[in-house]
């Protein structure tokens, strides 16, 4: 629980915080498109959905939630915002910006590298005054390190194994982790179509959670799309279920159904001469 006096000296501290994602957030990704000569890509899913799960489940929400990811670069580099609100006083959840730099992306085995610089999730925290709100929402700020390995089978099936070293950039309280890992093996599998313009993803993963030293968690999986072809509006469903729970702190058996809007535009930079 926080004092007073702490109180004051946490929204001081946020206020850096937002200062810094803001540098993050806007100066750095149009330096870098200020860069790009010609042709680059902007795009993103939104999704509103009953329920907000996380890979991690101490962060998962368990409230309606809406869950925005962007992606705008060229070629190899990207940068990658992802925005989560719970719907319910529209308080923020979590802002984290990804990096990513393809190092390889040619042939068969391919190498991304990637990351998040800052990632920022907001747990609730107790407060003990009574002249203020019983509970106020406290950032636990981290970056993030990502490589990524994928081997394309075929032109329909492609495997690829992601690790996650979770670093926080600042410990604000006792119960913010001090380090966790999450290891991912996903199947990229070709797109379905059911009658003509109906389509179907399915995409199944199994990934692994460690928090601190204790006993590393396992989970399956799943994410189902189904949408029309060339229509923006889809529904999607994802459900989490533990193989096996280890020592890790949230719910077991989790799952959502949502409505996703997803945009894709190619801009060129204009020619100045």
């Amino acid at each position: 629980m926080l004092n007073k006096k702490q109180l004051k000296l946490f929204s001081q501290d946020w206020k850096i915080k937002k200062a810094y994602i803001c540098l993050c957030f806007f100066i750095i990704p149009v330096f870098c498109l200020s860069q790009i000569n010609d042709k680059y890509f902007f795009k993103g899913n939104i999704n509103v959905n009953n329920n907000g799960i996380d890979w991690v489940p101490l962060f998962s929400r368990d409230k309606p939630s809406l869950i925005a990811n962007f992606s705008l670069g060229k070629n190899r580099f990207s940068i990658n915002p992802l925005i989560r609100y719970e719907l319910e006083g529209l308080q923020p959840w979590g802002v984290d910006i990804w990096w990513n730099y393809k190092v390889k992306h040619s042939g068969k085995l391919n190498f991304d590298l990637g990351g998040v610089l800052p990632g920022v999730i907001n747990q609730n925290i107790s407060v003990i005054d009574k002249n203020l709100p019983k509970t106020i929402l406290q950032p636990w700020v981290s970056a993030i390190v990502n490589p990524t390995v994928s081997f394309a089978f075929s032109n329909a099936f492609k495997l690829s194994l992601s690790y996650y070293e979770i670093i926080p950039l600042k410990i604000v309280n006792k119960t913010q982790l001090e380090h966790g890992r999450v290891i991912i093996l996903s199947p990229s599998i070709k797109q379905f179509l059911i009658m003509n313009k109906i389509f179907l993803n399915w995409i199944p993963i199994i990934y692994t959670v460690q928090i601190e030293d204790t006993k590393t968690g396992i989970f399956s999986a799943q994410t189902i799309n189904i949408g029309v072809k060339n229509f923006p509006f889809s529904i999607s469903t994802v459900m989490n279920k533990p193989i096996y729970f280890a020592d890790l702190s949230g719910k077991k058996f989790d799952w959502n159904i949502g409505i996703n809007y997803t945009f894709a535009l190619e801009l060129v930079k204009p020619d100045n001469n």
